[in-house]
């Protein structure tokens, strides 16, 4: 199993590292951790991260998709204020122009001798961020990503593994045997799995009020998983324990049908309270990454220094008993 962070080629993240690979190391090097998974490979600089520390890159997600993909014009224009818009945000006004950033940013994964890519499966517009009142299923979402993934693989000379990440939002929430079977089996690429991400499988339970009761919730979804279980091949492990949060803005926003700006930093600190990316403390933690055994294990953070993101591994660290054995 391989202890892994995320990382991404934002200024804001290379920042924290002074723009120096020595210090990125460094800092991997402290806290034992084996690799990274990388965010946004379009910025990659080989002088910034070294490619001998990269097992991992996550693709680009479009939170909202289905309007593009299915040329649905005036569902496009519910979220953005304009037809330009629409094309800055999906760089162009066609599926090949969303299939074709997809085969580039595989390409660069594979240049960079990247073992695994990470593809959300999800669709969500903006007002349904905050009223929960989606208006497709679970179903459209996974029809349309089975359509696309599969058109990107077409004709694509990779070896590389894809792993399908889960959300709360339509689409892959791993709670129905039948759909989530149905998904893999779709997929025509053959090198394929799951990223289980903790913390979206978690928020899709608003009934959960303490992490306790949130890893009971955890292993008993994915023990119902079955034979499917071993499509998880990676877990992106943080906590969100956020259902008080998520209800009141349901109540809030239910009657309120304002258009809300794709570009607006609002939505971001919306989405961020929702999905916390906190270290999990609770010790019982263990039995579900037990359960999963994963040759991937991606401590994934939200923080705001690197003193906090030290403070998060070290945590995550110990509930997890990583390295008590060593001084035994």
């Amino acid at each position: 199993m391989l202890k892994i962070i995320n990382l991404s080629t934002y200024k804001f993240d290379m920042d924290r590292y002074e723009n120096s690979s020595e210090n990125i190391n460094k800092f991997l090097r402290n806290h034992k951790v084996d690799a990274i998974e990388l965010l946004a490979p379009l910025g990659y600089r080989e002088d910034l991260i070294s490619k001998e520390i990269i097992k991992g890159v996550h693709l680009k997600h479009y939170p909202m998709w289905l309007d593009f993909w299915n040329g649905n014009k005036d569902g496009l224009l519910e979220d953005f204020n304009s037809v330009e818009d629409v094309i800055n945000f999906y760089g162009g006004n066609s599926k090949k122009d969303i299939i074709n950033h997809y085969k580039e940013e595989i390409k660069i994964a594979e240049s960079l001798n990247s073992e695994y890519v990470v593809f959300h499966v999800s669709h969500v517009k903006l007002k349904h961020c905050y009223s929960y009142d989606f208006t497709y299923t679970d179903k459209n979402v996974i029809d349309s990503t089975i359509e696309l993934v599969n058109e990107i693989f077409k004709d694509l000379e990779t070896n590389i593994t894809i792993l399908f990440e889960n959300l709360w939002w339509p689409g892959l929430r791993m709670l129905d045997y039948d759909l989530v079977k149905y998904f893999i089996e779709s997929i025509e690429y053959e090198n394929k799995g799951f990223m289980l991400d903790t913390g979206h499988l978690l928020n899709t339970n608003l009934n959960i009020h303490t992490e306790e009761e949130g890893i009971e919730f955890l292993i008993n979804t994915v023990n119902s998983l079955g034979d499917l279980k071993k499509y998880i091949k990676g877990i992106h492990l943080s906590k969100s324990i956020s259902s008080k949060y998520v209800k009141e803005q349901i109540s809030k926003f239910s009657n309120i049908d304002k258009k809300i700006d794709v570009f607006n930093e609002e939505v971001y600190f919306h989405v961020a309270k929702i999905d916390e990316h906190k270290p999990f403390t609770n010790k019982k933690i263990k039995d579900l990454v037990d359960i999963i055994n994963p040759r991937y294990l991606v401590y994934e953070f939200i923080t705001t220094s690197l003193e906090e993101l030290s403070k998060y591994i070290s945590i995550q660290d110990d509930t997890l008993d990583l390295y008590k054995k060593a001084f035994i």
